[in-house]
Formats: structure tokens, C-alpha cells, sequence
């Protein structure tokens, strides 16, 4: 199978969607001596709607894998366990990747017995698009925004915030060091405790407030985003707006008179 032919910023995108929460992983069939590799990413969605973001990797990977689900009610996954497929889409993405899927990519191979020379090829790119287009699809997955300061009084002081959670046994994450690089802004904290029943590992935290902020990190990623989270980009900063408008430079006490 050839290397699929598409844009390098779509080939960006999806490394960043894989590098939020894709995964390879090997198992041992029935009746088989050897492993074989699976590689799969997870979103989560509405039971009959598969994730856009989903339907978005499978065609910039060319157009291969399957989306199946929901699970739990609502968790997709793509898949692929062809080999052709997976060594074409490691081969694809990996000027993109982060270390850590790259690490994991070869230490599932070597248990599959099925060796690539990645060595030979380029670093990730350090193109501006690629780089945002890759942060792009690394937020599409893990990023979420939100909007604080919500009291009546108090509403044009409203402000958008936006975070990225990521889970590491070994400090903080390379993905989101990487992206904070390429949007400028934001703060990682952590480690703090996992938030679910499922997470077993401390996590971390890119996060950045203030409308100014939030509409600077949404400009770079807008031409790369998926319409969910342009969906909730904009209604945050149109609630924050609305204040702004009815006069944040107004005192609480002028606005109450």
C-alpha cells in the first residue's frame, strides 16, 4: 500500500488527533503465535452520529480503517489492524508525531516482529501551517473551552477559558509542551489526580483564560479546527461579547443603578 497522497497539513492534523488519544497496542489472537498490531483512535459522541473528527482521520489517513461503536453509550473508536495500513499510516504521520507514539509505535512492533526504517525519515516538520494544523487536531481531541464568571451582576466580566488534559506516569507530557510552543500562550499544571474511574494515571493541564487570549489560540487553529469545537469557541466568546458589549467598562454599581 502506498503512502497515502494527501496535504501535509491534513497528514499534521491527524498526527495531532492521534497524539491526543490514538494508540497502538498488540495482542495475541486464538490458535496464533505471534502478536498482530491494532492501532485505533477514540472519540466520544452521539449513539448513531459518529464523531466528524473520526470520519476527519479516516480521510486524511487515506480513507482506510473502520469507525465502530458507541461504547459505554457513547465512545467511538477507528481501527485498523492491517498491516499494510498501519505501517502506511505510521509512515505518514510520523514526521508529525510526538516521542511518546513514536516510542510506542516501535515497541509494538518489535513484539509483532515488524520493523520499519522511521530512522530515515524527516523530523517533524517546522512548517507554521503544519504546526498549527497539528496543534489544531491535538485540541479537536483533548481540548475543551468553558466560560467563568457567570454571576447576573457581574456578566461583562465573563471571561472563555480553554485547557487540554493529558495523562503521564513520567512528568509532563511532550504533546502539550509542544503545544503550548506553538500557541504561545497558556500554563501547564499539574500533576493533579484523575478525574474518572477509568484514569489510573496523574494528569496535566495546558490551560489559558481571558477573551483575548482564547481569541489569539482560536485564530492560529481555526482553518485546521473541526466544527465541534469552533461550535464551542464561538459560544463562548459570544457570551463574553454580549458583556463586553453592554459595557464591561462600566462599574458593577453603574450597571445596577
Amino acid at each position: 500500500m502506498d503512502t497515502p497522497r494527501v496535504d501535509l497539513r491534513e497528514l499534521a492534523w491527524a498526527a495531532g488527533l492521534y497524539d491526543g488519544e490514538g494508540s497502538c497496542s498488540a495482542y495475541l489472537p486464538k490458535r496464533r503465535k505471534t502478536y498482530r498490531r491494532q492501532m485505533a483512535v477514540s472519540q466520544g459522541g452521539d449513539p448513531g452520529k459518529p464523531p466528524l473528527v473520526l470520519l476527519g482521520f479516516r480521510n486524511a489517513v487515506g480513507g482506510v480503517g473502520n469507525i465502530t461503536g458507541p461504547y459505554r453509550g457513547y465512545l467511538f473508536y477507528w481501527k485498523t489492524t492491517r498491516i499494510q495500513v498501519i505501517d502506511a499510516i505510521a509512515t505518514a504521520l510520523w514526521p508529525f508525531l510526538g516521542q511518546e507514539k513514536r516510542e510506542q509505535f516501535l515497541v509494538v512492533s518489535r513484539l509483532a516482529g515488524k520493523l520499519l526504517p522511521l530512522d530515515l525519515i524527516a523530523p517533524r516538520s517546522q512548517s507554521d501551517e503544519t504546526e498549527r494544523a497539528w496543534a489544531a487536531g491535538f485540541f479537536d481531541r483533548e481540548g475543551s473551552v468553558g466560560v467563568g464568571g457567570d454571576n447576573f451582576l457581574r456578566r461583562a466580566y465573563r471571561q472563555p477559558s480553554m485547557e487540554i488534559p493529558q495523562s503521564s506516569a513520567q512528568g509532563i507530557p511532550d504533546s502539550l509542551q509542544h503545544f503550548q510552543t506553538v500557541v504561545g500562550v497558556g500554563s501547564i499544571t499539574g500533576p493533579h489526580p484523575p478525574r474518572n474511574p477509568w484514569a489510573r494515571l496523574p494528569s496535566y493541564r495546558w490551560e489559558v483564560g481571558g477573551h483575548r487570549k482564547v481569541e489569539a489560540v482560536a485564530g492560529l487553529l481555526w482553518p485546521w479546527l473541526g466544527c465541534v469545537k469552533r461550535s464551542q469557541i464561538e459560544w463562548a466568546l459570544s457570551l463574553v461579547h454580549e458583556g463586553l458589549v453592554r459595557g464591561a467598562h462600566k462599574s458593577v454599581a453603574d450597571r445596577e443603578a
